[in-house]
């Protein structure tokens, strides 16, 4: 019997010792022919932007207003020491206008391993868990002179903070996944990464603890060993400009790497997974997506009551940058989807969403096939469109963490450009002059750049002019009302309302648009009741928000019942929490 039990024993080490193997094979891409390009449909064209010696290890990407290429990179993946040179954000330019990168100009330097960057205003944010940085260019000579630590503390990078965007309420959206802080004197996380991973801290420390401002002189990275343990779960979370008001969003999730939304303000996201397969989610208030759950875990597309409902697919592959596409750069049957990049399996897939009652899932139940690497060095991290409205794409090295020679890191790097062969020509940014001097028309015209940053500032820029002036409120009202505002259009405009503290006349509005006999489309009705829900929570303007509430709950279009929904939780007044129930 013993001599049985060891047999078994030996049997499972075998196995284990060969799935460690197999896996590791599969993290590295050696035998990649260095020269070959990953393959794309026949009306596309793909292209090497830059390559190594000027980037290697490339992770996160963004542009800024001006529509300059700004890269994250560095030797800090997969295992650094203390004493290990920090990641880089770089800006990658294109000096002799030949379509191949020439130059590199570091930006800011020091970093963790950055897994994330968005830019608003003139701040770039900065994930580099365990920090969450935000660094300024006070001066305007392309290198930044202030680093302010917003937050520390938020474990290590194995499964670390990504996915930042700044989304149509203002407020800067992250995913994290489920390592832990340290959770010590000097290096407490926020009260909500804290509750996210089930840790407490002593009755003496803040919910938000002070960030720190440095210059590129002193800053300080934070370092966290990277064979540290897990926390509870991840999640998707939110703050307010400069780290306030942090919350929990949604959570049950292992390592959500990356998120985005579509121009309805709908999220989606990919959820890395241990040993059942990758899986894509739908992002929503209160939502537990089933990585340990208090008492019923669940991880995969099936019906769990539980749990929140998963988007699925599931894929044995390991989901990174994902994007909504719809550049008029590309062609129309690629618009209105999303982009997911697989790093392990070479690939870029097409999620074409479709509308199951209020939840999002893929036309056909699967992904299309839309980039492949084949035998090309394709490793994709981070993606973006870019000014020209073409589609942007990172590749990580050959290798799986920070390969080192005589001292000097070796590791490979990629950028692709993916182009339209019959694509117009883009819109040039609008550069020549300052967002306060737009027109209210310009300013509508940037909700649909390319530029995620082009966004918020401009919607920031009409939340200013509205807060000081009522006449540009009504303006806004009035285009709102017009219903010839494109979705993208409409839900940023609805936002900058919903945004304006002083708006007074604008729960008439958002009433009407709910009312039995509106004609408002089904976009503008679903935003109507968040953004009730919103200025509830974040201006205390909860008055009549019973009745707005209680006729969207009879609505015969789910969304619109599920946003009412969304906005009892967001909202969180008892009295309609039973106004709910009783629904």
């Amino acid at each position: 019997m013993k001599r049985h039990h060891l047999s078994l024993i030996c049997l499972f080490l075998l196995n284990q010792l060969w799935l460690v193997s197999f896996a590791c094979g599969q993290f590295d891409d050696k035998s990649s022919d260095r020269q070959a390009l990953p393959k794309v449909p026949v009306d596309f064209k793909v292209t090497r932007f830059a390559s190594e010696p000027l980037v290697r290890q490339p992770c996160s990407m963004t542009f800024d207003e001006r529509g300059r290429m700004f890269v994250g990179m560095g030797p800090q993946y997969r295992s650094p020491k203390p004493e290990t040179p920090g990641d880089s954000v770089v800006i990658v330019q294109d000096t002799d206008g030949d379509g191949r990168a020439d130059q590199v100009i570091e930006f800011a330097t020091g970093f963790n391993t950055i897994q994330g960057i968005a830019w608003h205003g003139h701040d770039l944010w900065v994930a580099n868990a365990p920090d969450l940085t935000i660094v300024k260019d006070l001066d305007g000579d392309d290198e930044a002179d202030e680093y302010i630590k917003v937050y520390t503390d938020l474990g290590n990078l194995e499964h670390g903070l990504h996915g930042l965007n700044w989304a149509p309420d203002g407020k800067l959206y992250m995913s994290k996944g489920n390592s832990k802080g340290l959770n010590q004197p000097g290096r407490y996380a926020p009260k909500p990464f804290r509750d996210l991973w089930g840790l407490t801290a002593p009755k003496n420390v803040p919910d938000f603890p002070t960030p720190e401002i440095f210059n590129k002189e002193n800053y300080r990275r934070s370092y966290h060993d990277p064979a540290d343990d897990w926390g509870l779960d991840g999640g998707v979370l939110r703050c307010d400009d400069g780290g306030r008001n942090l919350e929990i969003v949604a959570r049950g999730m292992r390592n959500p790497w990356d998120i985005t939304f579509d121009s309805g303000f709908n999220w989606m996201g990919t959820d890395n997974d241990q040993t059942t397969g990758d899986r894509v989610f739908m992002p929503f208030f209160g939502a537990h997506f089933g990585w340990n759950h208090p008492w019923s875990s669940h991880w995969d597309t099936r019906p769990h009551a539980p749990t929140a409902p998963v988007s699925g697919p599931l894929f044995e592959g390991s989901g990174t940058g994902v994007l909504f596409c719809q550049s008029p750069q590309f062609p129309p049957e690629y618009r209105g989807v999303f982009l997911v990049n697989d790093w392990l399996q070479k690939m870029t897939y097409i999620w074409r969403p479709q509308w199951d009652g209020a939840l999002m899932r893929p036309v056909g139940g699967s992904f299309t096939p839309f980039i492949e690497g084949g035998s090309s060095l394709f490793r994709p991290t981070d993606m973006e469109f870019g000014p020209d409205g073409a589609l942007w794409i990172l590749g990580w090295s050959s290798g799986y963490g920070a390969e080192w020679k005589d001292g000097q890191l070796t590791n490979e790097g990629r950028i692709y450009r993916i182009a339209w062969k019959n694509a117009p020509i883009a819109v040039p940014l609008n550069t020549t002059k300052q967002l306060s001097d737009f027109s209210i028309a310009e300013l509508l015209q940037e909700f649909d750049s390319p530029l995620p940053v082009r966004r918020i500032n401009a919607q920031d820029e009409l939340v200013r002019r509205g807060e000081e002036d009522k006449e540009i409120q009504s303006q806004c009202l009035q285009r709102l009302s017009q219903g010839t505002l494109i979705e993208n259009q409409e839900t940023w405009l609805a936002w900058a309302l919903g945004r304006m503290s002083t708006a007074e006349t604008l729960f008439e509005f958002l009433q009407s648009t709910l009312a039995t006999n509106s004609t408002a489309s089904l976009n503008l009705q679903v935003q109507s009741v968040r953004i009730l829900a919103y200025r509830a929570k974040q201006f205390s303007q909860a008055d009549r928000l019973a009745d707005s509430l209680l006729t969207a709950l009879q609505n015969p279009e789910p969304r619109i019942r599920f946003a009412a929904v969304q906005a009892v939780h967001e909202a969180w007044l008892a009295s309609q929490s039973r106004l709910s129930l009783r629904e």
